[in-house]
């Protein structure tokens, strides 16, 4: 029993240090932007524009398209909210002096399908670079969600500063960081590995078949 309880507080131990690891990671990453001019920004925000919140992250990309960092914009609602955030976040850009056409919505309500989206739309218009516009400890989720759809050259414009308030915001990317990892990469290895060793499977099970079926004419040869 006492082995047992050693290892599972070794286990706790093990993730309890991974999870501080990943923590520290986002922050650091987040905060520390990356490169300065691009074809193109993308904001990840939710649907408090659209209610006529004064929203930091499309603040901040209504400043950097007035200094010329990026000519055009896709806005895309990826925490959750509906339709209406996109809309939302178009409207606020456009009542703030940024033209109708140069912004671009997506309506998905996942970072995964909001990636999907925008590398189509990068492809379409054969957009080179992208400038991630979101809070700071969402920026590396975001990253490998466009790394996995083949977009290769992204900077980082951060939005807020560390605060204590944000540690559940961290911790819950930290989560939501690993449970991406998991649905993209492992479970799609796990279902190849399963598949190939149903093939096998198969293989070796009619091989057998083939087998048992010259033994039982060779027996029924020597019986004649």
């Amino acid at each position: 029993m006492r082995r047992l309880f050693n290892a599972i507080f070794q286990l706790l131990t093990a993730a309890l240090v991974i999870f501080l690891f990943t923590a520290v990671w986002i922050v650091y990453d987040g905060l520390n932007d990356l490169g300065e001019k691009a074809d193109v920004a993308l904001v990840s925000g939710h649907s408090e524009a659209a209610q006529g919140a004064s929203e930091p992250r499309l603040d901040l990309a209504v400043k950097l398209y007035h200094a010329g960092e990026f000519p055009s914009l896709i806005v895309t609602a990826a925490t959750g909210s509906n339709h209406e955030g996109s809309a939302g976040m178009g409207a606020y850009l456009e009542s703030h002096s940024v033209p109708s056409d140069a912004i671009i919505e997506v309506h998905r309500e996942t970072t995964q399908g909001s990636a999907r989206e925008v590398a189509a739309i990068m492809k379409l218009h054969q957009f080179q670079s992208v400038m991630v516009i979101t809070d700071y400890y969402r920026m590396t989720r975001m990253k490998l969600a466009l790394n996995h759809e083949g977009i290769t050259e992204i900077q980082k414009a951060h939005v807020g500063t560390l605060r204590k308030e944000d540690a559940w915001n961290i911790g819950r990317e930290v989560v939501a960081l690993y449970e991406y990892i998991g649905r993209t990469y492992l479970l799609p290895a796990a279902e190849k590995v399963k598949k190939e060793a149903q093939v096998e499977m198969d293989k070796a099970k009619t091989d057998a078949e083939q087998t048992k079926d010259k033994v039982d004419k060779s027996l029924d040869s020597m019986a004649k």
